[in-house]
Formats: C-alpha cells, sequence, structure tokens
C-alpha cells in the first residue's frame, strides 16, 4: 500500500517532509536528528506497532477509503522501540498504533547538522474509542469524505450522511476535516476529544424541521418508547423488519434501519402488525437505541419499551486471499458495511444486550458465506474476538493428511503395534484413538530419519487460500514425547518455492498441554531463518496449508485446533 504523507494540494499548503525508519536502520546522519522512544500497552512493549510522523494539517492527497489511523512509515522492533527523524525543524503529529491502541500528539522535532539522539522515553498506548456522527450531504452529492487533520484515516459518509470513524487515538484534542465527494472542496472542521474505549456519537447536521408526528392507523398496534432517563422518546426512527430480512441491494449504510415511521412527541407510534411471523422492532434517536425480534403474538402484548445507549462492535472475519473485503450485515436490519482488506469491520450503534445475527457476503456476491451471532455487553465499544474449531479430531476429514520428507530419507509413521505404515498410504482415520480425558483425538507413533532435512506432519489444506493477517493465535492440545512445531505455509507444487511462517519446537510431555502460537511467534521462514517480520509477512495474506511437525520423540497426540481471530 502507498504511503500517504502530501496535502491535498487545493485545500492545504505544502507538507512537511519527513523520514521514518525502523530500529534496524542506520539514525541520524547529516542535516537530522534522530528521535527514539519506546511504545508500551499495559507495561508490555507494543510490538511492532505502526509509527508514523505528518504535518499537523496533513489530510489524505485523495478520495481513497482508509480504516487504519495511519498508513505506518516504520515499525517498533519486536519490544516496542522505534526511531524517526524529519528533515525540516518544526511541529509534526506523532502518531503510533498497535491492535486497538494508539498514542497521538504534536511534537516538536529538529533537525541538526550533527548525529544527536532525541529520546522520548517510554510512550503509553492508550484503548482506541470510535465515532459514529452525521453531517449534511450537499444536494446532488452521494456522500462526504471524514478524515482526522495529521492523520491518515479518511471514511466515507453514506448517502444519508452518516459516518463511522472505526479507531480513534484518545486523550488529545483532534480535528474532523469533511471533504465534498469529488475530493476538491473543505466543507467544514470541527474539533474532538475522545477518551479510550469510549463510543461517541456527533450530529453535524444543520437544523431541521420537527417531523410529524406518526398519524394514527385504524386497528394499529400503540407502543411508547421511552430513553433510559424516563424521557419520552420523541420523533424516533422506527422500523419493523422480518427476522431474517436482508436489503435487496448491498451498499454502505451505517444507521441501523432506514425508518419507515416516527414516533410522535410524546415517543408514541403506530405499527400495522402482520398476521403471522417473527419480526425485528427496532427504534433509533441519537446514540439510543432499541432493537428485539418478536412474534406478532407478542408484539400485540407490548405497551412501553425503553430505549438505552448504544453499543460500537468491532471484529473480524477471515477473507480469501483475493478477496478485496465482504460486507457485513445484521439479519432484520438495514445496517450494511465493509471489511477492509483484512476482514476487520465496525458496526455502530448497536442495541446492548440483544443477540444479534450477522451475515457476511464476499465482494460481488449475493448469498452470506458465514453467519455469526453476537451480543454487545455494554455501551461503549465492544472488541470481540471471533474464533473458529479448525478441527476437534472426532470423526475422519478428508481435508486432513500425514506426510513424511519428500526426499523419503527414512523417517516413517507407525501404529501402535510398532508395525510400520506405508509411506503411500498413511491416513487420518487410522490414527484417530479415544483418550479418556478428551475423547477422540489424532495419535500416531512415527519414527523420524537421521538427516537434518527429515520430517513427519499432520497437516490440513483449505480449498481456497486464506487471508490470515488479523488473526490472533493458533491454539492445539498436545501430549507425548518429543515436540512439535506449527507452521502456516503456501505450497503449491513441487517446483515452487514454499512460502513459511513456522514456529520454534514446544516440548510435549506425557499430560496434556495447551499450546498457543501467535503471528510473532512464526519467526523460520522457507529457507529455515529466522526472521519473524520477513517470515510472517510472506505467508500471512495467503495461507494454504496448516502444518504440524513432530521432531525428538516416537509419540504424538493432538485435539482441538481452534484459531483466534478467524471466523469463516
Amino acid at each position: 500500500m502507498m504511503k500517504k504523507h502530501f496535502l491535498l494540494p487545493m485545500l492545504l499548503g505544502t507538507a512537511g517532509a519527513f523520514w521514518a525508519c525502523s530500529p534496524t536502520q542506520s539514525a541520524g546522519g547529516p542535516g537530522s536528528e534522530t528521535t527514539n522512544g519506546l511504545a508500551m500497552i499495559d507495561g508490555q512493549g507494543a510490538a511492532f506497532a505502526r509509527v508514523a510522523v505528518r504535518a499537523v494539517d496533513h489530510m489524505a492527497e485523495n478520495a481513497s477509503a482508509e480504516n487504519s489511523i495511519v498508513v505506518a512509515d516504520a515499525y517498533a522492533d519486536s519490544v516496542g522501540k522505534f526511531s524517526i527523524k524529519v528533515k525540516e525543524d518544526g511541529e509534526y503529529r506523532l502518531t503510533i498504533y498497535r491492535a486497538g491502541y494508539a498514542y497521538t500528539k504534536i511534537v516538536e522535532l529538529e533537525k541538526t547538522p550533527s548525529d544527536e539522539t532525541k529520546d522520548l522515553g517510554k510512550i503509553q498506548l492508550s484503548a482506541t474509542a470510535v465515532m459514529k456522527g452525521e453531517v449534511d450531504v450537499p444536494e446532488g452529492s452521494g456522500s462526504v469524505w471524514v478524515g482526522i487533520l495529521g492523520t491518515d484515516i479518511l471514511v466515507p459518509s453514506d448517502a444519508n450522511g452518516v459516518f463511522v470513524l472505526p479507531s480513534i487515538p484518545a486523550n488529545d484534542s483532534l480535528q474532523l476535516y469533511f471533504v465534498t465527494e469529488d475530493y476538491d472542496s473543505v466543507m467544514v472542521k470541527k474539533d474532538v476529544y475522545l477518551e479510550p474505549s469510549e463510543s461517541a456519537y456527533k450530529n453535524y447536521r444543520s437544523p431541521v424541521e420537527v417531523r410529524e408526528d406518526t398519524t394514527e392507523t385504524t386497528g394499529a398496534k400503540q407502543i411508547v418508547f421511552i430513553q433510559e432517563d424516563g424521557k419520552v422518546a420523541s420523533h424516533a426512527a422506527v422500523a419493523l423488519r422480518e427476522a431474517d430480512y436482508m436489503p435487496k441491494k448491498f451498499a454502505l449504510r451505517n444507521n441501523l434501519i432506514v425508518q419507515t415511521t416516527y414516533t410522535n412527541e410524546d415517543g408514541v407510534v403506530n405499527i400495522e402488525l402482520p398476521d403471522s411471523g417473527s419480526y425485528r422492532l427496532t427504534a433509533i434517536i441519537g446514540e439510543n437505541t432499541f432493537s428485539k425480534v418478536y412474534s406478532v403474538e407478542d408484539l400485540a402484548k407490548i405497551d412501553t419499551l425503553t430505549m438505552t445507549p448504544s453499543a460500537t462492535v468491532s471484529s473480524k472475519v477471515t477473507l480469501d486471499a483475493d478477496d478485496a473485503y465482504a460486507w457485513v450485515g445484521v439479519y432484520g436490519l438495514d445496517i450494511m458495511v465493509k471489511t477492509n482488506e483484512n476482514g476487520v469491520y465496525v458496526l455502530p450503534s448497536l442495541p446492548v444486550g440483544d443477540t444479534l445475527n450477522l451475515y457476511f457476503v464476499r465482494a460481488g456476491g449475493s448469498e452470506p458465506f458465514v453467519e455469526w451471532s453476537l451480543s454487545a455487553t455494554k455501551e461503549g465499544t465492544n472488541y470481540l474476538m471471533p474464533s473458529t474449531l479448525l478441527y476437534d479430531f472426532e470423526e475422519n476429514s478428508e481435508s486432513w493428511y500425514m506426510d513424511v520428507d519428500t526426499l523419503y530419507k527414512g523417517s516413517t509413521f507407525k501404529f501402535g503395534t510398532g508395525a510400520l505404515q506405508n509411506d503411500k498410504t498413511h491416513k487420518l482415520e487410522d490414527h484417530l484413538a479415544l483418550d479418556e480425558d478428551r475423547g477422540n483425538v489424532f495419535h500416531t507413533f512415527y519414527e523420524l530419519a537421521e538427516n537434518p532435512y527429515a520430517w513427519v506432519l499432520l497437516g490440513m489444506k483449505f480449498a481456497e487460500i486464506k487471508n490470515f493477517a488479523s488473526i490472533d493465535s493458533i491454539e492445539v492440545y498436545a501430549k507425548g514425547n518429543g515436540e512439535v512445531r506449527l507452521a502456516l505455509e503456501n505450497w503449491t507444487d513441487y517446483n515452487s518455492k514454499s512460502s513459511k511462517a513456522a514456529s520454534s519446537w514446544k516440548k510435549v510431555s506425557s499430560n496434556w498441554s495447551r499450546f498457543v502460537f501467535k503471528p510473532s511467534d512464526l519467526c523460520v521462514n522457507s529457507s529455515e531463518k529466522w526472521s519473524c517480520n520477513d517470515a510472517w509477512n510472506s505467508v500471512k495474506n495467503q495461507v494454504k496449508q496448516v502444518h504440524f511437525f513432530f521432531a525428538g520423540g516416537n509419540e504424538i497426540y493432538l485435539d482441538d485446533v481452534k484459531i483466534y481471530g478467524a471466523l469463516f
């Protein structure tokens, strides 16, 4: 992705130039002062945090959606250390971001003729905030661009002027800017200050006339909506949708509903009830919401409903490697958002305490490829980590296989009797065994040849190449003797060079142990060289296989392979 560090020429003046470097690059040098620092999260180094320096009035160069606070100029190292340098004296906005935590401040940086070094010391990152807002869309336009000065984040509003900034640094005064759809004119700028984990709602619309009260309909059901503080919910937007409703057209829509009616001044709405079925009744006013699925019979019994402060949910879905994004919606609601290229998405202003059924549709698709149920547990920001149980070994699977070194140095699998298994016919189903503690598990004996390139493995292959850039970790339970290693690979044929990110060897024992492998642990590449960044970056967007290698012993058990941060 191209780094964006220029200003929009017709909007503002020329940006101050800067450089940034990773800790492994040479710092300082003629005509520059190097600034070092240590990024921290909850007392721990923010490994591989993104670091960027921007002119304080920096805006995105062009109209291209960017959900990240900054596109990194450099990364901190594995313990959070980073260094930056600039070519001109002046004030700059320094921003550091790592997985839902950020720091941003305007700092004074200098260029000096000597190799001096300035130390910013320990910099504590705080949980980011989320902001939903509304702004006027000029007549004849379909949207408005919204960004934050001094950062790279830029999002479009929907056609109704509703926008969501999914990740905003907290604890500093920031300035939003609003640009017309064709990105040639700044409409307005607004100051904002948010607290860590805050889910904020801001209305920047021009004052409008009060909506007329709803008209009573003969035979309609009358419901009163009140807010949590006891005040009536005057002129709240209301809609009734079938419980499994999906919009016919996929388009960005940041509001829960496209209202079909409004409450009147007294918070009263009249709804014509269907004959039968289950329906989701939703009401929204500002940052307060109500939404729940009822049968028609239960709807007929309702008199008064209470709206409560809404919540924002941020999560992720696993995309195939060639997918640019996916649509995310909620059954029974009109809201529709897009993930970024790593499958990360934000659903703003969700009702708290109600189970919502999500669906995910591929770019250009029409039918969901996966579904998921979630519940926002509190107002504010909810970061929900999905997980997929990749395999539990309760039954045979055609996706899983066993293999030995391709040079056949003499490595073999064995049955429990000690008999060798034919290398050409070893099958997973022959190695599923009942364990008294965990039920059916994978269990095998093996013998590794005395050769540095000899190996035995248990693996599985995805039907489609997966983008694992946003996974959190892979978990497996194991026991036996010897060692186990995890590798994520993209291996296609004997003539291609496999991209691989593998862990170090983990010692197993006679007792079941839980092993967790994080991306930062996968440091071995295809050439068996240790470089965590290089190994992970080579394969994370295009994972085809998951492999467990065994060595150093003769017996291994595995059970319950789970991927955290993955949903597919």
